[in-house]
């Protein structure tokens, strides 16, 4: 039988496989045992007081009725998602959605009233 020799470049392609073995095991791990951002934001709105959820109402309505003003927008209903930060994103569902201006429109006018980004001013046209 023939001993074989451990070698410096045996030893570091074992630390290798090893790190890249520990490194796969920790972005499973991070991908499928942490919480989604789905549930975190629906435990943390759990304890939600109705007076914010009142307030947050009023909010959407009148930035729905805001939006219902500017030309070629129609009906409008939105969706506004907050966390403990502020607003998150803003979902608006309109009849003018379909036109580039004034889909532009409606997310610079959500993105100045609320102060949110405009990638998060998502905006969809009504169903017919």
């Amino acid at each position: 039988m023939k001993k074989t020799k451990f070698t410096k470049e045996k030893l570091r392609d074992v630390l290798l496989v090893s790190c890249l073995a520990l490194l796969l095991v920790f972005a499973v791990w991070k991908i499928f045992y942490t919480p989604s951002s789905a549930s975190r934001f629906s435990a943390g709105n759990a304890g939600t007081s109705a007076a914010a959820t009142e307030a947050a109402s009023e909010k959407e309505k009148s930035l729905a009725a805001f939006l219902s003003e500017m030309d070629g927008v129609g009906t409008a209903e939105v969706r506004i998602c907050e966390d403990e930060n502020g607003v998150m994103s803003v979902a608006v569902v309109c009849d003018g959605a379909k036109n580039i201006l004034v889909n532009s429109n409606i997310r610079e006018a959500v993105s100045a009233a609320l102060g949110v980004d405009e990638k998060n001013v998502k905006i969809y046209p009504k169903s017919r």
